[in-house]
């Protein structure tokens, strides 16, 4: 399923889209899950971040000189749940880890740095030209408070996994 809106040349239409369209497919080809997302419906703000218990991180950085932050934010059962999936996929393995642990880890960064650079093909067709870092895992409250450090505008969405649960894709615009 791919998301489509309006045509203009916005960080929702531009930025946001690519990213979750990518999310989907990602969530199909890398682990077999169903994942959806309600942005063009979305009622609540998408101006909120709020720290779950566990993230991926990517810094972005615009060719205007911006950066911001593409946040991954997961609830622990989902991160564990997409990270065997998608670590069993790639190694051909029945393997289930019942804990956040290194693998799943690896895994979960795997998945975040295929949905960026598939997205990255759409989003430097934009305005929007990103170059991303690499990814950083965040496991703790304590250790996310300097996501928001800078921050002028959040962007967040939910995606929708089919029996797994849900977590919340974020870009946060420095």
């Amino acid at each position: 399923m791919e998301l489509q809106g309006a045509l203009p040349d916005t960080v929702r239409n531009s930025i946001l889209l690519p990213l979750i369209n990518e999310t989907i497919t990602a969530l199909k080809t890398m682990a077999d899950l169903h994942g959806a997302s309600d942005l063009l419906g979305y009622s609540d703000p998408l101006d909120v971040f709020v720290f779950k218990e566990f993230s991926v991180c990517i810094s972005a950085k615009t060719n205007n000189g911006s950066s911001g932050k593409i946040i991954m934010n997961y609830e622990l059962a989902t991160a564990i749940a997409i990270g065997n999936r998608v670590r069993g996929k790639m190694l051909g393995t029945t393997e289930k880890s019942s804990i956040l642990n290194d693998d799943v880890k690896e895994a979960l960064a795997e998945f975040s740095n295929t949905i960026i650079g598939l997205a990255t093909r759409h989003i430097n067709n934009t305005k929007h030209k990103i170059s991303f870092g690499t990814p950083l895992y965040i496991s703790n409250k304590q250790d996310s408070e300097f996501l928001l450090a800078g921050v002028k505008q959040i962007y967040t969405v939910p995606i929708d996994i089919t029996k797994i649960g849900r977590f919340y894709c974020s870009y946060l615009l420095s």
